[in-house]
């Protein structure tokens, strides 16, 4: 049995092979004394059953910083000490997609196995992958599978930890955006409709979240702009969009796109 992992910067994801729901696991603190024994005591029941079956090779894509991958392989070889352990890289061409990158080994894993998967799914025309995560990534194919590039932004939450550390005096208004939900609309009696509509703000709180949103917004759509022109002749540009943000991100999308959540 394979389990196949994405390690990524705010979480794990993974799936066994007979299992068809993934699982989710959230890093430990960097401060966490023993880091490796409580990411293997969260691991553990996810991948060992009630029979004692456990994975024999463990398939893994990661762009983590050497420190979390090592407490990641040292926590699946306490956990499954017989299984083998695979680290993807990324090749010139896979799967029909050919990368762009001079160098394609320092493409990120995620953003090639993204290409590949969305190519696997809607095998026709330009697509363009949108990955809402930590980062925010986009990478454009054409129809005949050539990775035309991508770009990188920062993610909701990366604005504002970025803000956080950069701009310490707006640390109170802050506070209602450091974790993953929606602020609360405490401005929700104050604000005209009027300026909601153009997405302006009358308190600090919301003009941070209307701000990384517009941001991302402003920088995804002018990009797709640009392809779905430059593309025009190969056929209409889909986007493919995933990651935790994947939601929010897609109600900022051009509502004339073809948007496909997965």
């Amino acid at each position: 049995m394979n389990c196949y992992i994405d390690a990524g910067n705010s979480r794990i994801k993974g799936r066994l092979a007979r299992r068809s729901e993934p699982f989710v696991v959230h890093w430990p603190d960097p401060a966490e004394p023993d880091a490796i024994g409580t990411l293997a005591t969260r691991l553990e029941p996810l991948l060992v059953d009630d029979k004692g079956r456990s994975p024999r090779q463990f398939v893994l894509g990661s762009v983590v910083e050497p420190t979390r991958r090592e407490w990641l392989e040292t926590a699946l070889a306490e956990i499954c000490p017989e299984a083998t352990r695979r680290w993807l890289s990324v090749p010139a061409k896979c799967c029909h997609v050919r990368v762009a990158y001079p160098e394609p080994a320092r493409l990120g894993v995620d953003r090639f196995c993204a290409m590949i998967e969305a190519r696997a799914r809607i095998d026709t025309g330009p697509l363009a992958v949108i990955d809402a995560g930590t980062a925010v990534t986009l990478d454009v194919l054409d129809a005949s599978g050539q990775h035309r590039g991508g770009l990188i932004l920062p993610g909701l939450q990366a604005q504002i930890q970025g803000l956080r550390v950069t701009v310490p005096g707006l640390g109170d208004a802050l506070a209602g955006l450091m974790t993953e939900g929606a602020p609360s609309d405490h401005s929700a009696d104050v604000v005209p409709e009027a300026t909601r509509r153009l997405g302006l703000a009358v308190d600090t709180t919301t003009a941070l979240d209307l701000g990384r949103h517009w941001l991302l917004a402003a920088g995804i759509n002018e990009m797709l702009a640009v392809w779905r022109e430059a593309l025009a002749e190969e056929g209409e540009l889909i986007a493919v969009i995933a990651g935790g943000d994947a939601e929010r991100l897609a109600a900022l999308i051009d509502p004339s796109m073809d948007v496909r959540r997965e």
